[in-house]
């Protein structure tokens, strides 16, 4: 007969698992999603990064991220991956396993809607990638496509 101390234990390491596998997921992106988000970071600068599996430029970004997570915690980063493809989602999820970036808040593009999730972002972004928005603490922001170097992404971050 198995032991109620036992089972606690067993409970406990699945709670566990659970919790750390949940925090790595990624919640389809809208426009309750994006008020939610910009209301939770009000108050502090952040970063939104915007990437796709297909994105080479975006994986060097993501990289960066990842070397400064392991530098400082709770960095104040929103990821999106704006493939709105279903068939994509273990790519998606494996490459945020790969650079170790389950701790950071994730959504994605829902099926079919790219155009309108880019749209609810920013009117004017037609989709280039990378791309950043760099909120201020007043909730003001500002986008930037390309690369970013990591010195810009160190001194918004964590200076």
């Amino acid at each position: 007969m198995i032991s109620i101390k036992k089972l606690s234990i067993a409970f406990l390491i699945c709670c566990c698992c659970c919790a750390n596998g949940a925090h790595a997921s990624s919640i389809a992106f809208s426009e309750e999603q994006l008020f939610i988000v910009k209301k939770q970071n009000m108050g502090k600068q952040w970063l939104m990064l915007l990437w796709s599996v297909d994105c080479p430029p975006c994986f060097k970004e993501l990289a960066i991220i990842q070397k400064l997570q392991s530098q400082h915690d709770n960095l104040a980063v929103v990821v999106i991956n704006t493939d709105a493809d279903d068939d994509i989602t273990k790519e998606r999820i494996d490459i945020i396993k790969k650079f170790e970036l389950g701790k950071l808040s994730h959504y994605h593009f829902i099926d079919g809607q790219s155009d309108q999730s880019r749209y609810i972002i920013d009117s004017n972004w037609y989709g280039e990638l990378p791309r950043s928005y760099f909120f201020e603490s007043n909730g003001e922001f500002h986008g930037k496509s390309g690369l970013v170097d990591e010195v810009i992404l160190t001194h918004w971050l964590v200076l």
